[in-house]
């Protein structure tokens, strides 16, 4: 389906309220706050982080939208910051507050729970409510603070399927619009091309990054430790969350792959870098606890731990899937080996290439401005 968003219900006609920002410049103490002082597990190694840069001084802006993470009981998540959402913005956003003004919304997001509903087609309404809020943030935005500024669009997993649909709604057709494209870190979430090619299924006219210092392109992949794969990413002809969230899907696309060590110029294993605060009690909490949280933290003082654990990777073709292979090079601790994929960890696993590339991408776009 490469029409908009499906569902004609109830809840897509309700009017999205006034933007709730989880994170943005005019707030004090937001999740993405954090300093960057880290500790590594796997060399013992604390770094100091980086001076912290006045938001006034930040060159470009992120505009973050989190993965499915809510706990609730319900078809859309409330309009307010719950504690696990405030805790993945720290887990995922944070760690850009070098490079630019983060600015996060809050939105009513089809739930942990409310997936199995949203796969058999029973979401419709929710996934139009939840896209709704994301529009309104996006247009509020725009109109308060972009300004003419360069943007870099990071999402994961829901996160991602919002912004593929704000990209096509957009960016994709506004060639104005794309001359503020920064770029966009999609993870975790099926962005499509023609196959053989860097475009053709999300967007015609904003390619898939392909070397180091490329602006104006798409960052993707989801991670895997299993070949074949065992995951709901990655394969186009599976791809059921594309088409319950009315996006590219089929035989004919591919699954984007782009491969981080090239676009970074770091080839370095890499460990798994996240927040040293435990994650807000809930459905991903326990999920992280018996699959990919570094030694079980809080383990320092830090504010950031990175694993002992280090991999390297590279983006494979297998059984239908084109996903990023993680090798171990170093062991991890058996209880915090991905279990049957590593979705959780998709940006977190080399979480500074990521920053890297968002930071190279910022000073290719400023030279040729």
């Amino acid at each position: 389906m490469a029409g908009g968003l499906v569902g004609t219900g109830t809840a897509a006609a309700q009017p999205a309220p006034a933007t709730t920002w989880l994170c943005s410049p005019e707030l004090t103490n937001d999740p993405c706050d954090l300093g960057g002082d880290t500790t590594d597990l796997g060399t013992g190694t604390v770094t100091p982080g980086p001076a912290a840069v006045p938001e006034s001084d930040k060159p470009v802006d992120c505009f973050y939208l989190y993965p499915t993470v809510t706990n609730d009981v319900a078809l859309n998540a409330p309009g307010y910051a719950t504690p696990e959402v405030a805790s993945i913005a720290s887990f995922q956003a944070a760690r850009f507050n070098t490079q630019c003004r983060v600015f996060a919304p809050v939105y009513r997001q089809t739930p942990l729970v409310g997936l199995p509903l949203a796969l058999v087609g029973a979401a419709g309404p929710s996934i139009d409510l939840a896209y709704s809020d994301v529009r309104a943030a996006w247009d509020n935005y725009m109109a308060t603070e972009n300004n003419g500024r360069g943007v870099i669009l990071i999402g994961h997993s829901q996160g991602t399927f919002m912004l593929r649909k704000l990209m096509r709604d957009t960016f994709d057709q506004d060639s104005a619009l794309r001359q503020q494209l920064v770029g966009a870190i999609l993870m975790g979430g099926n962005v499509e091309t023609a196959r053989g090619s860097t475009t053709g299924g999300d967007f015609t006219n904003i390619p898939l990054c392909t070397e180091q210092g490329q602006f104006g392109c798409v960052v993707a992949y989801s991670t895997n430790t299993l070949l074949p794969p065992l995951s709901t990413f990655g394969n186009s002809s599976l791809d059921l969350w594309s088409q319950r969230w009315g996006l590219p899907s089929g035989p004919q696309y591919q699954v984007a792959c782009t491969d981080p060590v090239a676009l970074s110029g770091d080839d370095r294993p890499v460990g798994i870098t996240i927040p040293s605060t435990p994650f807000a009690f809930g459905i991903i909490s326990i999920l992280l606890q018996y699959t990919s949280a570094p030694e079980s933290v809080p383990t320092s003082n830090s504010t950031w731990t990175t694993s002992r654990g280090r991999v390297v990777g590279s983006c494979i073709e297998a059984g239908g899937y084109n996903q990023y292979h993680l090798t171990f090079v170093e062991p991890q601790p058996l209880n915090e080996v991905p279990l049957l994929d590593s979705h959780l960890v998709d940006m977190n696993v080399g979480l500074d290439r990521l920053v890297s590339i968002a930071d190279q991408q910022t000073t290719a776009w400023q030279t040729a401005r």
